[in-house]
């Protein structure tokens, strides 16, 4: 039995009303409980269902129905998930089931709250980071993620503890994450209303955590949140917070850059180390990297990055693109990292959400073995400072870079000092013409932080990682009480469109109720979805309706061109190119496609004029070249077909180039010549290429004299060649 596959059926049929169907098979479930309580409980709310319909359709009127009826299904849905909950604790061998255990055990054996937890960590007079303290902090990150429902008590204290000024902002920051964490595994409402709490007590950088998790948490559980009046209505009060939509921005385009993560990876591992690794000889010799340390290098002298990589333009450009990308946000240090956190420091699951300072002290002890003239915490303080890393990955990076041998290490920090005196610099500049930039920062490195959690941690398998699922935040109530601004909507589908996520994009497009040259503009951008999706009845029905607004604009008129052509309606492509054509008549693909279009229907001396004046101004244009030979041969021209064959023949020919040029000479009684070209195509593709041209192209073979006899022995012929 797919347990999960059950729970989400019952889960759907609660939050879509169909409480007859859910209570039926709760049911079937409800005798393999060992719980009392939730037995009790059930046949309660059985009984209140039954009382609801029996007094509704007897037509009594009663005003609290609506809110009797939310009862029942909030109430069913927490002895649903008690149900799965007690499933899984007795038939699964998970390390989260049995961590969750060896906790319950604890908790039980000392009597331990997450109140006393907390009220322990706020009676520490001392502010100072002991084992202790930090033991302490462990053990409340493991107690909040891993409980089940915790209690008023609970949510009383950690409330205390979101504005208590004896708790450092590291040790907030991990409770925050173990909120959110917790909440992403299994629904707990007083959870959220503990980050509304660390919210409300408005200390950068927990606050943002907080509204991290609080959007993460609605988005998750969104088919639930209708249920939860007083959830909804502290989702309104901080909507009255000046920048909150500008906030939810940020964090809703964090989370979709994090779609593009994998790709980032993979391009770095595919195609830029393997290229670096290739040219690293030559960067070294003209660098001279074994005096980078130099105080010539250091003072900033520029070497001639264009000489150097005159061998690889493409590489220069691929790596100013991913220092662009990295600059707006998305992660390009994914892969770099991942293999480093295999770090003891990382056995301690709170510290996957540690924000990086220099205080602490395993930072300390990467720097351990340095040289007393290397001030380990000047550089520490600015690795804390700068925006270009996530948490995680500075700890990671400072752990490894311990394991180092010494002369490589001293250039790696060299080489990263300069880099954050540059980033720096950027994040100055950017901090004054932008004032929200550190908050942004925050939000990006956090996501970033909780993304390594749930694709590194060594039990990541047994997590519920939201980075699979289509991140659609924009769809939830949370976005819709929030967002009231359409601009918000438009970014998130720009960057939809950036990042070549289209069905998204078409999703949020769909949402905007334009007017005027903004819904032109809007129809054109579905349509252009749709095109890169390959549907083209869609991206016509779109671009149409673009078109109604005015005289369409050339770029347009050639996307509907375009799409008539892939949807084989060549006479309406044609028109259109036509119309394209007098907007710009020098436009040599617009030639081409005309071309084409002719050569669709067949008018093989009009596609020969356009191929001929893109060949003309184009002569080096191999994809001209092609169809001129082709269309001469059609048309009987057999000469200067066999001349164009004859050109293509000399750059990289297809197997068809050969085959055709064979027609060619064949119909031109060159037939011995013709034999051997079409042994050199079928050596290029396979014998069934050559069967399939010689079907295809028989009636132009017979157009030109040739006879069904000798096609089909030609056939032989050639085969018996093979043999």
């Amino acid at each position: 039995m797919n347990i999960q596959k059950e729970y989400n059926n019952i889960y759907n049929l609660i939050t879509d009303k169909k409480l007859a169907d859910a209570f039926l098979l709760i049911e079937k479930f409800i005798p393999e409980s060992k719980n009392a309580d939730l037995k009790r409980s059930f046949e309660t709310q059985k009984e209140t269902y039954n009382f609801l319909l029996e007094y509704t359709f007897k037509g009594v009127e009663d005003p609290e129905r609506p809110k009797i009826y939310k009862t029942i299904q909030k109430e069913l849905l927490n002895i649903l998930q008690k149900l799965k909950d007690e499933y899984f604790e007795n038939n699964t061998n998970s390390k989260l089931s049995s961590e969750k255990r060896i906790l319950e055990n604890e908790i039980k054996k000392n009597n331990v709250t997450i109140e006393s937890e907390v009220l322990q960590l706020l009676k520490n007079k001392d502010k100072s980071e002991t084992i202790e303290r930090k033991s302490l902090i462990y053990k409340l990150f493991f107690h909040i993620w891993l409980s089940y429902d915790i209690s008023d008590a609970d949510l009383n204290s950690l409330k205390k503890l979101a504005r208590s000024k004896k708790v450092f902002y590291h040790e907030k920051s991990v409770i925050v994450s173990a909120l959110t964490t917790s909440v992403v595994q299994r629904f707990d409402k007083k959870k959220i209303i503990s980050l509304f709490d660390f919210y409300d007590a408005d200390e950068q950088g927990i606050w943002n955590r907080a509204l991290v998790g609080i959007v993460i948490a609605f988005y998750v559980h969104n088919k639930r949140m209708y249920l939860y009046d007083d959830l909804i209505k502290k989702v309104k009060q901080i909507k009255k917070d000046e920048n909150i939509e500008t906030h939810i921005e940020q964090i809703i385009l964090q989370l979709i850059r994090t779609k593009e993560t994998e790709k980032i990876s993979k391009k770095l591992r595919d195609e830029i180390i393997p290229e670096m690794q290739k040219f690293r000889p030559k960067i070294e010799e003209k660098l001279n990297l074994d005096d980078i340390i130099s105080d010539s290098l250091i003072e900033d002298q520029n070497p001639d990055w264009e000489e150097i990589f005159d061998d690889a333009p493409d590489l220069l450009n691929k790596m100013a693109d991913f220092s662009k990308m990295q600059l707006e946000g998305s992660d390009v240090f994914m892969s770099a990292f991942a293999m480093f956190k295999n770090f003891p420091f990382f056995l301690q699951t709170a510290n996957w959400f540690m924000p990086f300072y220099a205080e602490n002290e395993e930072v300390e002890k990467a720097f351990s073995g340095f040289d007393e003239a290397f001030d380990s915490f000047a550089f520490a303080e600015g690795l804390e400072r700068s925006a270009f890393m996530c948490n995680s990955d500075k700890y990671s990076f400072c752990m490894n870079i311990n394991m180092m041998p010494k002369a490589q290490r001293g250039m790696i920090v060299e080489l990263f000092k300069t880099e954050m005196e540059q980033m720096k610099d950027i994040s100055d500049d950017d901090e004054l013409l932008k004032k929200g930039t550190k908050d942004k920062h925050i939000f990006t490195r956090y996501i970033q932080d909780l993304y390594r959690f749930y694709k590194l941690h060594p039990l990541h398998k047994e997590f519920n990682d939201f980075f699979e699922t289509s991140l659609d935040v924009h769809n939830t109530l949370f976005f819709e009480t929030i967002s009231a601004n359409k601009n918000t909507l438009k970014i998130i589908s720009e960057l939809y469109f950036k990042k070549g996520f289209y069905k998204e994009a078409i999703d949020v497009l769909s949402k905007l109720k334009l007017k005027g040259k903004s819904a032109q503009k809007n129809f054109e951008k579905l349509g252009f979805a749709w095109q890169k999706l390959k549907n083209y009845d869609k991206a016509l029905e779109y671009y149409q309706k673009a078109e109604l607004f005015a005289e369409p604009s050339l770029w347009l008129t050639k996307k509907i061109a375009f799409c008539y052509r892939k949807n084989n309606n060549f006479e309406k492509a044609l028109e259109y190119y036509q119309k394209a054509e007098k907007e710009d008549k020098e436009s040599l693909h617009i030639q081409a496609n005309i071309g084409h279009c002719y050569l669709s229907l067949n008018d093989y001396e009009n596609a020969l004029k356009r191929y001929f004046k893109v060949e003309y101004y184009e002569p080096e244009n191999v994809m001209a070249k092609r169809p001129i030979a082709w269309c001469s041969f059609v048309v009987g021209k057999f000469d200067t077909a066999e001349k164009y064959y004859q050109k293509l023949l000399e750059d990289k020919p297809t197997a068809y180039d050969f085959i055709n040029y064979a027609h060619v000479l064949f119909c031109n009684n060159k037939k011995m010549q013709a034999v051997e070209m079409y042994l050199k195509g079928i050596k290029l593709k396979d014998i069934k290429a050559f069967e399939d041209s010689l079907a295809e192209d028989k009636e132009i073979l017979l157009k030109h004299s040739s006879e069904n006899t000798d096609i089909d022995l030609l056939s032989d012929y050639v085969k018996s060649k093979l043999l």
